[in-house]
């Protein structure tokens, strides 16, 4: 059937998206206690259900408010401007900004995925590349690469060690395959940072971002900077924002957040970027349409960044308790069982070293072990998938229900460690 479809579309279908098609087998027979004990524990999706309690009441509280005409009819595209304002005062009392961002300067899509696949269409031609400093989330290849046809380009900072810190910042490293991507010929328009960092939960620092602004300024390059888990950080560590930054390229330097992870709001799809670059604001407003947060969506949304009082004095504090409960309980167990791993500051995920269970320290070894443990009801996410250059590493996700982890764990001893020991 060649020439049927676009060669974007040929070109998208050839790539196999693993983590969306083993995460619907995961999604297909969901592990309950009750109801389906033999499921699949997911410990693979970075999603934050530690407050699943206290959003099925808030949710339920604000329902009433999307009773309104204003949730009937079109609205703005890109945002409803109170919630663009709104968002914009949160993030700077949450980031210690001197002042609100401007709403202007703010466009919402649904998640960031939207987000970062409209900017890769606005900042870069079909063939054009993007960097990224890996290991990072798998989809960011998907999100830039299915529909704007931009190329993902892997920046390794991964150092193979049972401890110590896995994501360590090289600026070196990022020169030289800058280098090594224009030699090959490709046309680099901008680099993609997640910070902190997903997989390894790394935090970088005020002079490490700083250090990559400069040079971004330098070769003249757009820096997309994913803040997503901007507040989830544990062990009372202290992030710094890109915003915090000085910033000596605002042109070509944005950021992004959502309310997925930070919120648990992963469902209502709502994704922002922000920038000072007014001709990439005006092309996601136009772009927007395709995909606009439904107003309903947006009037709750709205109701919950405005209600400080209860993020601050319930949802936050009880959301950091319970992941921290949650880290210590994993780091615990893998140290019981003599696994190493790498914890960063942030995110509710950890970094896990199951090199020694490889026979062959390959990737298909990698895929084997992680298949027996979906067979044997557990999904986690192989390194592979993360852009690892070493096979044998995994992410496993802990900002679940107390008991699901506890569970998933316990898969783990019956198909690995039972056989091995």
């Amino acid at each position: 059937m060649a020439g049927m479809l676009s060669k974007r579309a040929d070109r998208a279908l050839e790539t196999t998206d693993f983590l969306g098609s083993y995460l619907l087998q995961a999604l297909g027979n969901a592990y309950n206690p009750i109801d389906n004990p033999k499921g699949i524990v997911n410990l693979g999706t970075v999603e934050n259900k530690t407050c699943e309690d206290l959003w099925i009441k808030k949710i339920g509280e604000l329902a009433p408010l999307i009773a309104d005409k204003m949730s009937l009819y079109y609205c703005n595209f890109s945002g409803f401007e109170f919630l663009r304002r709104n968002i914009g005062t949160f993030l700077a009392r949450k980031l210690d900004l001197p002042k609100p961002l401007d709403p202007q300067e703010i466009v919402l899509q649904d998640g960031v995925t939207g987000i970062l696949n409209a900017a890769a269409l606005a900042i870069g031609d079909e063939g054009d590349t993007i960097l990224c400093v890996t290991p990072s989330f798998g989809r960011f290849r998907n999100d830039i690469e299915d529909v704007a046809g931009v190329r993902f380009y892997e920046v390794p900072m991964f150092e193979e060690r049972d401890k110590g810190d896995a994501a360590e910042f090289h600026l070196n490293v990022i020169e030289k395959y800058y280098r090594k991507a224009i030699d090959e010929g490709h046309n680099v328009r901008g680099l993609i940072l997640c910070n902190p960092q997903n997989p390894t939960g790394k935090v970088y620092s005020k002079q490490e971002v700083g250090t990559l602004l400069k040079f971004c300024a330098r070769k003249k390059i757009h820096i997309l900077v994913d803040e997503i888990f901007a507040l989830s950080c544990h062990e009372k560590t202290k992030f710094t924002s890109v915003l915090q930054c000085d910033i000596p390229d605002p042109s070509r330097t944005h950021f992004m957040w959502g309310f997925s992870k930070d919120l648990s709001l992963s469902g209502f799809r709502c994704g922002m970027l922000y920038s000072k670059n007014a001709r990439l604001i005006n092309h996601l407003r136009k772009s927007s349409a395709y995909g606009t947060i439904s107003a309903p969506t947006q009037i709750m949304l709205n109701a919950i960044i405005s209600d400080t009082e209860w993020l601050d004095r319930v949802y936050l504090p009880t959301y950091r308790k319970r992941l921290q409960e949650n880290l210590e309980f994993i780091r615990g167990w893998l140290k019981r069982h003599s696994i190493p791993f790498y914890c960063g500051s942030a995110g509710g995920f950890i970094w896990v070293n199951l090199t020694k269970f490889l026979p062959k320290k390959t990737y298909e070894e990698e895929l084997a072990l992680f298949e027996r443990l979906l067979k044997g009801g557990l999904y986690i996410c192989p390194g592979k998938e993360m852009f690892s250059p070493y096979p044998g590493w995994f992410r496993i996700t802990f900002s679940v229900q107390k008991d699901r982890l506890a569970e998933g764990l316990r898969r783990i001893e019956n198909k690995i460690l039972s056989t091995w020991l």
